[in-house]
């Protein structure tokens, strides 16, 4: 093995400092996008259970029959990490919007958009020892960065089984490309390498939910949801040929070597089944007294494909996520009197255990989170605030992340498929 080569692979190994919005971002194709409208938030849900109003779940299309008018929501998103002695890490997006036709208080159309996974990470890492090769002193840094993800277009449909039986299902259309780079400083030069990932694959997620208890006078609803996938995820790659960057330009050009006209058509690998993940769900509702509900839920996510730690530059992939929350909310009355019954109060704590699969590694987030809904105009608009803050232990190579979260929603409706009278 030649010398240079020596050095490269050395440098892989060099102490490494975080500056991303999570590591759990780099393990596999991502990490899993959890919560998106801010409804959920408010208590920290996932999306099963009824978080907008009562017995309903902007997420949930089991749920959406309840709803009186046609609704469109978008929310948005302002997420904060603290780690490494006080880095701070933020970044800010449009995280969900969706678009709910219920008709005639039995079925229900939805459309919508949410990312899925994200692959935002930057590594930057240097080493302190000069190296001596050839006569000469050298000093090596090197960087990873990784942008992109994967994002879902759903369709869902929902029925009313029977009086106390309702249903749903949700596909999700995957797409999504991400760059990654590695760069090797050694003395002056920069040496990079480059790859791209595209993505697709496709998922389909069936709910119920039902209030047959209420047969005894037992005021508890309960919500299950079970996601499995119709196509695997895939990745078609691109592997470019590295280049020196002579003139420090930070992209390939005539001045480099190879040169940019020199330069050949990147290698490309097209790869079935890198991600099947599965999805179960359980949740309830119990309502305290008229207005107030009590809801916990519990989920799994699993993958169940195995080389997906082949896109890491971290060597392993997020095996499963189990996921736990309960929460109090004070829905708004059907007719409100005054300000206060216009605004709907939510509180609530989650726990997550993930787990890595080539390391075996178990990572433990916990929080809390509180949200406030406003009601308003004929149509039952509102708006939403949430705002969660949580840790993250067992990232043993940064240590512990400080989690702040708020999103803020905004639902809008109108009247479709309602008869008129006519004028």
């Amino acid at each position: 093995m030649s010398n240079f080569n020596k050095i490269i692979i050395l440098a892989v190994f060099l102490c490494s400092t975080l500056f991303s919005q999570s590591l759990l971002n780099g393990y596999g194709i991502g990490k899993k996008i959890d919560i998106y409208d801010a409804a959920s938030l408010g208590i920290s849900s996932i999306g099963l259970l009824p978080t907008f109003k009562n017995d309903v779940s902007l997420q949930n299309p089991s749920t959406w029959k309840n709803l009186n008018f046609t609704y469109f929501t978008g929310t948005y998103q302002v997420e904060q990490k603290i780690v490494l002695n006080d880095i701070i890490n933020g970044n800010s997006n449009l995280g969900y919007a969706q678009f709910i036709v219920p008709i005639k208080n039995k079925y229900a159309f939805g459309l919508g958009i949410h990312p899925y996974f994200n692959q935002y990470l930057i590594l930057d890492g240097s080493d302190e020892n000069d190296y001596i090769a050839f006569g000469d002193t050298l000093t090596i840094n090197h960087s990873y960065s990784s942008f992109g993800g994967i994002t879902a277009f759903n369709i869902s449909f929902a029925s009313n089984v029977s009086n106390n039986l309702n249903a749903g299902v949700t596909f999700d259309f995957l797409y999504g490309s991400a760059r990654q780079q590695t760069i090797f400083s050694i003395a002056d030069l920069d040496y990079y390498s480059q790859q791209r990932h595209v993505y697709s694959g496709s998922l389909a997620k069936f709910y119920i939910n039902s209030d047959i208890l209420s047969k005894w006078n037992v005021p508890l609803n309960l919500y299950f949801g079970w996601g499995l996938p119709l196509n695997a995820i895939s990745v078609k790659s691109y592997y470019y040929k590295p280049f020196e960057d002579s003139n420090d330009s930070g992209e390939q050009d005539n001045s480099d070597f190879p040169k940019l006209s020199n330069s050949t058509d990147p290698l490309v690998l097209n790869t079935e089944n890198v991600s099947a993940p599965h999805e179960y769900q359980f949740g309830f509702d119990y309502a305290i007294q008229k207005g107030i509900s009590l809801l916990g839920e519990y989920s799994r996510w699993e993958d169940k494909e195995k080389i997906g730690t082949k896109y890491s530059t971290l060597n392993d992939q997020i095996k499963s996520i189990d996921h736990f929350n309960i929460g109090i909310i004070k829905f708004t009355p059907r007719i409100p009197k005054n300000f206060l019954d216009r605004m709907n109060f939510k509180a609530g704590a989650y726990s997550n255990n993930i787990k890595l699969l080539n390391s075996e590694k178990n990572i433990k987030e916990y929080g809390v989170s509180m949200g406030l809904s406003f009601n308003f105009g004929v149509t039952k608009n509102q708006i939403d605030f949430a705002y969660s803050i949580g840790k993250r232990e067992g990232l043993f190579e940064i240590g512990d992340e400080n989690i702040q979260k708020f999103s803020i929603g905004i639902t809008v409706g109108d009247i479709w498929f309602v008869k008129r009278r006519a004028q």
